[in-house]
């Protein structure tokens, strides 16, 4: 149940009561003495949470672009599919062993001793299993709460305080009081829980009501007009031989069908033209004449290449976001900052091609990709643009370092056609939402074969494309130029947690020394 809101966004209600049972259990367990056993539990817990969320790896099957066999593609899919949750649910053990260490006085005669201690606790160590994701084997944040939670829009505005972590807090907690509650209720103050929990709830939604109506009654910004280009041509096609051409009639196409002189930028997405560019080479000079024929500054999704080295050696190839101006001038692209192991490059290649030489095959492209460097603004006509290229809409710090640097409205360019139909299109989007939300942006989000879509600075969806559709998308987006709290401070939330623990950490240390 806990994974449900993931899949159907709509019932983000359950997050908050679904784990319930689980942290019944996990507290009795611990109370008991049974370490061993709450580990058992929490790895169930967090494979039967974190499997449906990853089922979407079973639509990547046959993986036929990338050249290897259905066998081997099942393999992959099937690894994947069971090798994320594992991986995620071997962090999660972080969360019994730290209220085994940390927590005090879990039971006497049946009873918890100090009601808000362990919600907290089990919340603050949540928080930092999340985090712990967000780095281990180059970060694995897909599954953070705070995505089940990105159409309930009064609930989320407070990622612009205090980031996406809080929301994950909030969830904890509530799900931990009504827990021990629940084994607690014979004594009268475990009543506090339902309280607080309700409290909680109830006032982090006030407070994205108003920030809703201080938005919807705020004078309105300087606006400029966007567009954006859904080609949908998948991965799985647009990478054969007469890739390039066929992409750039499609899009040219499209453009020159759906052209308007009130339109300002136009976005394409994530390698919408399969082919490496060069600066005044052949696919350059056909987008700068795209953005001239119709007038417009263009954004694009390409593979860019570039001389590195003090002689020009080596080439540089970024998956990147180019931008012509409408002066037509070329504007230095931006390149991703997170790549996709196994897609865009090979984590410990030399091990792992000797034991399965077939991942080999796996990446699309016959080099690794360069990792970006730096947000790399791309001021066009006076306004700043932060680009983020698929993957790096998922990690929070790339967002916020790029309005940090001044960005004013955040472009997205991604490639979800891997995903098919499955329910990680609507997961992916959901990311760019609370990017929205955390950093007050407006995001214009481009994606080969949907969603593509507009978004506001609280997180609401304004258009939004279908799914496997050839689509032209317009809409105003505003240029803000205010930072929140989240922007500028970062995870304040995290840093309690930690501040938390190491509290946790004294008082432990201060009970031994009286003990002895």
């Amino acid at each position: 149940m806990f994974s449900v809101p993931f899949i159907f966004p709509e019932l983000h209600i359950l997050a908050f009561f679904s784990g319930v049972p689980f942290f019944i259990v996990l507290f009795d367990g611990l109370a008991g003495g049974k370490k061993n056993k709450a580990l058992r539990y929490t790895f169930v817990f967090g494979m039967s949470f974190y499997l449906p969320v990853y089922i979407w790896f079973l639509w990547m099957y046959p993986m036929e672009q990338t050249g290897v066999t259905p066998l081997q593609s099942a393999a992959i899919v099937t690894a994947a599919w069971f090798g994320f949750p594992l991986l995620q649910t071997a962090a999660m053990l972080v969360m019994p062993l730290g209220l085994k260490i940390f927590g005090r006085g879990y039971a006497q005669n049946n009873n918890i001793n100090n009601i808000f201690y362990l919600p907290a606790l089990t919340a603050a160590l949540y928080v930092i299993l999340e985090w712990v994701q967000s780095w281990f084997f180059t970060g694995l944040t897909w599954a953070k709460l705070s995505v089940s939670q990105y159409k309930n829009l009064f609930f989320i505005q407070s990622v612009s305080v205090f980031g996406t972590y809080f929301t994950s807090f909030l969830i904890i907690f509530i799900n931990a009081a009504l827990a021990v509650y629940i084994i607690n209720r014979p004594r009268n103050n475990s009543r506090l829980l339902i309280f607080a929990a309700v409290l909680l709830y109830f006032a982090n939604s006030y407070f994205g009501y108003f920030r809703l109506m201080y938005y919807s009654n705020a004078p309105e910004e300087k606006k400029i007009t966007a567009q954006i280009i859904q080609g949908n041509i998948s991965s799985y096609d647009k990478w054969e031989e007469s890739g390039v051409e066929r992409s750039l009639e499609i899009y040219a196409s499209l453009m020159g069908s759906h052209r308007d002189e009130n339109i300002d930028i136009c976005v394409f997405p994530e390698t919408a033209i399969p082919g490496s560019m060069r600066k005044n080479g052949g696919l350059y000079a056909e987008l700068s004449r795209l953005a001239e024929e119709n007038g417009v500054s263009l954004f694009a999704g390409v593979i860019y290449s570039e001389e590195a080295g003090e002689n020009g050696e080596n080439i540089n190839r970024y998956n990147a976001i180019a931008a012509f101006d409408k002066n037509h001038d070329f504007i230095r692209p931006y390149g991703k900052r997170h790549l996709v192991p196994f897609g865009e490059y090979l984590p410990i290649e030399n091990i792992l091609t000797k034991i399965f030489p077939f991942v080999a095959n796996i990446s699309l492209f016959d080099s690794a990709l360069t990792q970006g460097e730096g947000s790399n603004i791309m001021t066009v006509n006076g306004v700043n643009y932060g680009g983020l290229v698929c993957f790096d809409s998922i990690f929070p710090e790339l967002a916020r370092q790029s309005v940090r640097d001044g960005a004013e409205i955040l472009i997205i360019a991604t490639n979800d056609s891997w995903f098919r139909d499955s329910p990680a299109i609507h997961q992916h989007n959901a990311q760019a939402a609370l990017r929205a939300v955390e950093n007050n942006r407006y995001v214009v989000r481009a994606a080969n074969t949907g969603i593509s879509s507009f978004i506001s600075p609280v997180g609401e969806i304004l258009m939004q494309s279908d799914i496997l559709r050839r689509e032209v998308l317009v809409s105003e987006v505003g240029i803000v130029k205010s930072k929140t709290l989240y922007t500028i401070c970062g995870d304040i939330i995290l840093y309690l947690s930690w501040a938390y623990i190491i509290f946790c950490v004294y008082i432990k240390i201060k009970t031994k020394k009286i003990k002895y």
